[in-house]
């Protein structure tokens, strides 16, 4: 019989005998027994049955009288599942995983809430073949029969803040390997979703994204809910979570058989399962960073043996990779983030091994984040430090600066970090995976991906709102720098004129405030909004225009309209249907020119078009258009505005709480009547007029009030 603790909700339980400080043989309990933290040796159990006649279990006086009253501990299937290296594990909901040693208060709280819990085993039951790695990896191979790609590798690095994985899970509809840590997501809804409904999936390429919020709460009035209400919205926005994740259980599985310490996994096409990546070595697995560290020091083998000082490495090491150190150290992690859309070259041959780096860390007081060394290799000179000379201080091999007085009393967890920017990229870099010594870390690219994969106006979006397929861009100079031409069109989403800036430019702003936006003030247009609102987050401001982007394409490509200032776009289902429309006719009189009239739409999306045959824009629900007719006193009488009249360009225009009316027909009417001879010669005629209008056209021009008193 086995005994399962699956009613477990959260705990840690050791694997290991607490007296002898290894596994157990035979791990038994009684058939009463119901404790799980602790068990008892079979043969011992059967000894005292032989000799005395009975067996009292140590840990709670249960009694066994015979083999059948004795049960198989849990740990006897945990040892299957864990490596050798595992001594601890985590319980919850009934599943086990390596033990966690993130911050309990930020991370490990969830497993104690029943909203989560109730929603965790949700999540493992619906893992399924289809969403594993393996599955994935194979359906891939299937696709490519041409591939000659014997070793397929990835690693175990969250996406969200790259820190070791313990649970893995995936986002629903993300086709790439690379999962993130269960916590980290929990622990981003809690900071985030009242500011934010989706989390952007961090994968480079990748669109996908998990929606966190119910709704849109920053759209929301910041009237108080009472506790009960906030309570049931929380509980919604955790169901909603949990909805769009599942746990990958054949990377689970990987990562419980392995090294606890061990971030590299490999697709083995034999067994068509997720393996550890080793290097063998007699049939042993060697660590060649561990290895190379110890044979250059003699002294040190007379200290600890190799097994045991691998063993020391590898535990400083999963605590340095579930660390909290960028968290606690709000300075330190500025300091990092400011280098993520940095350009800059690394150094990755290790100080100690002279092997090419695989996991890059420094410590805290680093202010060189273009040089790094090996995790091993800087954990294994901690160890070598304090075993040769544990009274002397301990200085950072990187920077020279003395991190502690006395080796003996710090812990190497609380002042090194591993580069979760360079953790991002470096392995996606073909020439550095190839053994190339200098890794070029390409901020500028890295940045321009992320815009075009998630902080992008999408191209089916802008188009299924066009009133007409075909679109007049004016905008083809950058405002941050007016003779620079657009080729990569940033759109500036809260200006009230919706300027453009390229890419370049904006790039070159960034490093003008040294990346610093968040404190420095970006301002990229001098209109009086953005003057008066520097750029603090990209989210909400700064969006890539894909449909800019692609019209821009095919505009440059074209010799005759390369000094234009303005081009037409005919926008299609497809990018391929899709064309620059060429504005100049030529005639056979070559003294003449005729231009083509452009209907098309202006782009600006914050323009709205008065349409209708005599044209009328219905803004009954429009709250700043209406703020214009509520009432107001003057001079102690109670006026409001009844109605506002303009023309503009010969069309007259009226403004009324209902609305904005423009008599187009009528004007398209006399235009054609007051048409001269010449252009009834070219058979001229106009069939249509658009009226567009800004938010500012109140403030700029006032017109003739008519007042009603009440």
């Amino acid at each position: 019989m086995n005994q399962n603790p699956t009613e477990v909700i959260f705990d840690t339980f050791s694997l290991f005998n607490p007296i002898s400080k290894v596994r157990y043989k035979n791990p038994t309990l009684t058939k009463g027994c119901l404790h799980k933290n602790a068990c008892f040796e079979m043969e011992d159990a059967l000894n005292k049955i032989q000799n005395n006649g009975l067996y009292q279990c140590p840990h709670c006086n249960k009694v066994a009288m015979s083999l059948n009253d004795l049960v198989e501990d849990w740990r006897a299937k945990a040892y299957k599942e864990f490596n050798e290296y595992v001594e601890e594990v985590t319980l919850i909901k009934g599943n086990l995983v390596i033990k966690y040693i993130r911050n309990k208060t930020r991370y490990m709280s969830f497993f104690t809430q029943n909203e989560y819990m109730n929603q965790i085993q949700q999540i493992f039951d619906r893992a399924t073949k289809d969403t594993s790695i393996s599955s994935m990896i194979k359906r891939d191979l299937e696709q490519q029969s041409q591939n000659k790609q014997q070793k397929i590798n990835f690693w175990s690095f969250c996406l969200q803040d790259r820190v070791k994985i313990t649970i893995p899970v995936r986002i629903l509809r993300c086709n790439h390997y690379e999962c993130y840590e269960l916590t980290s997501l929990l622990f981003y809804q809690q900071q985030n979703r009242k500011k934010k409904e989706f989390l952007e999936c961090n994968q480079p390429g990748c669109s996908n994204r998990l929606k966190i919020a119910h709704k849109d709460y920053t759209k929301e009035s910041d009237t108080t809910s009472n506790q009960e209400i906030e309570d049931q919205e929380k509980l919604l926005d955790i169901q909603l979570l949990f909805s769009g994740i599942c746990v990958d259980q054949d990377l689970l599985n990987a990562i419980k058989i392995s090294n606890p310490s061990s971030y590299k996994f490999y697709y083995n096409q034999q067994t068509e399962k997720i393996e550890e990546d080793l290097n063998i070595v007699n049939n042993q697995p060697v660590d060649p960073f561990i290895c190379k560290f110890y044979e250059k020091h003699p002294d040190l083998q007379e200290k600890i043996s190799y097994q045991e000082f691998k063993k020391s490495i590898s535990q400083l090491a999963i605590s340095v990779s579930q660390g909290d150190l960028l968290q606690e150290d709000q300075k330190l992690s500025k300091q990092v983030a400011l280098y993520k859309y940095r350009n800059y070259e690394v150094d990755m041959k290790d100080k100690f091994t002279q092997l090419i780096i695989e996991y890059p860390i420094r410590c805290k007081l680093c202010t060189n984040l273009e040089i790094c060394m090996d995790m091993r290799s800087y954990i294994a000179e901690y160890i070598y430090r304090k075993k040769i000379s544990p009274a002397k201080p301990f200085c950072c091999p990187l920077c020279n600066q003395k991190l502690s007085e006395q080796i003996l009393k710090m812990n190497i967890v609380n002042y090194i970090y591993l580069d979760s920017n360079m953790l991002s990229y470096m392995f996606k870099d073909t020439s550095y995976t190839n053994g190339t010594k200098i890794f070029q870390y390409q901020g500028e690219q890295y940045m321009f991906q992320e815009f075009m994969d998630r902080q992008k106006i999408k191209r089916e979006n802008y188009v299924a709102e066009l009133r007409e397929r075909k679109v007049l861009f004016k905008q083809l100079f950058c405002i941050i720098n007016p003779n620079q031409r657009i080729k990569q069109p940033l759109i500036l989403q809260k200006c009230p004129d919706k300027k453009m800036a390229d890419f370049a430019s904006f790039y070159e702003e960034l490093k003008r405030i040294n990346f610093d936006y968040e404190n420095q003030n970006l301002i990229l247009c001098r209109c009086n909004y953005c003057n008066s609102n520097p750029i603090k987050t990209f989210v909400g401001n700064i969006y890539f225009h894909e449909a800019f982007y692609e019209a821009l394409n095919k505009f440059y490509k074209i010799k005759e309209m390369e000094n234009d200032n303005e081009f037409s776009y005919q926008f299609e289902d497809t990018e391929q249907m899709s064309q620059v429309i060429k504005n100049r006719i030529p005639t056979a009189n070559s003294k003449i020119k005729l231009v083509q009239n452009n209907v098309g739409a202006r782009d600006a999306s914050n323009l709205q078009n008065v349409s209708g045959e005599e044209g009328f824009l219905d803004l009954m629900d429009d709250d700043e258009y209406q703020q214009i007719f509520r009432k107001t006193e003057i001079q102690g009488y109670k006026y409001h505005t009844q109605s506002l009249k303009q023309n503009i360009g010969g069309i007259d225009i009226d403004y009324s709480q209902q609305g904005i009316k423009a008599n187009v027909k009528e004007a398209v009417d006399k235009m054609n009547q007051n048409a001269s001879q010449e252009l009834k010669k070219y058979s001229f005629s106009v069939t249509g007029m658009t009226v567009e209008l800004n938010r500012e056209v109140f403030r700029q021009n006032q017109g003739t009030f008519t007042y009603k008193q009440q």
